[in-house]
């Protein structure tokens, strides 16, 4: 169930993505089939993009990508606190440890992201036909 409700949170964004862009671009008030497939697949494709896009960089950041970046930004902000002795990882392995137990998900972004772009490039296609 815990998996069904991030593939559904995710295409419902996606979907809000897509109904942005249909309705920034007016179109209800197109009459040419090819302006519609047009703007469905740039739709479609935009919000295919983003949400892949969000799911390489969480595997970007599961393998380590970000994890010196991240450690030196929250030293420099360490630096700022009253008790130096409460910091919460002294040293970048420390951290590097810690964080090992804390992997995120990111396969349901990618595969739907993936549906999105393949629907875009099914609108594609028949942007193609029709034209």
């Amino acid at each position: 169930m815990k998996k069904t409700i991030r593939y559904l949170i995710t295409s419902g964004v996606g979907c809000l993505i897509v109904l942005a862009i249909v309705l920034s671009k007016n179109i209800f008030g197109l009459d040419d089939a090819v302006e519609v497939y047009k703007v469905l697949t740039d739709a479609f494709f935009v919000a295919g993009v983003l949400i892949t896009g969000f799911g390489l960089l969480v595997l970007a950041s599961n393998g380590g990508t970000f994890d010196m970046l991240v450690y030196g930004v929250g030293r420099f902000f360490d630096l700022f606190r009253r008790d130096m002795m409460k910091v919460k990882h002294k040293t970048f392995y420390d951290y590097r440890v810690a964080k090992q137990d804390r992997k995120l998900g990111f396969g349901y972004l990618v595969i739907v992201g993936l549906a999105f772009l393949a629907l875009s490039f099914l609108f594609l296609w028949l942007y193609y036909q029709v034209a």
